[in-house]
């Protein structure tokens, strides 16, 4: 019963915070998020910061949720490469990282390419927990 109190508190929190599921499909973020997890994510606003969690959109339509291991202005390995990130581009990259494609394959992504933050993982009930803002 108690499971169940907190699935609606769980739920009303994320209507009125214009939450919404995103499920990961890959394993790139374990072991914070597995594959098959529910994640609540928010409409990202303002610049997301370093250890953030994020949905990426890339050109194709896809989109991706990676953690923000590089921020405007530092530099990032692509590859053999060393760059310095430009204005409003960051660099991403799964949790496992041997299980990811992300920055260090495809480059640095554009702040407009980041479409939302992740708030709180909600499914499965093990890895329930909040993203700090």
């Amino acid at each position: 019963m108690a499971l169940v109190g907190v699935g609606v508190a769980v739920a009303a929190t994320a209507k009125r915070a214009r939450w919404t599921p995103v499920r990961v499909e890959e394993e790139s973020m374990d072991p914070t998020l597995p594959a098959g997890s529910l994640v609540a994510m928010s409409p990202l606003r303002g610049d997301p910061s370093f250890g953030s969690v994020v949905v990426v959109r890339r050109s194709d339509g896809t989109e991706h949720i990676k953690r923000i291991v590089a921020t405007p202005g530092e530099r990032f390995r692509v590859g053999a490469e060393e760059i310095t990130l430009g204005e409003e581009q960051y660099a991403v990259a799964g949790d496992d990282r041997a299980r990811s494609t992300d920055s260090r394959h495809y480059g640095p992504v554009a702040r407009e390419e980041i479409v939302g933050v992740a708030r709180a993982c909600y499914w499965p009930p093990r890895s329930w927990r909040l993203f700090a803002r």
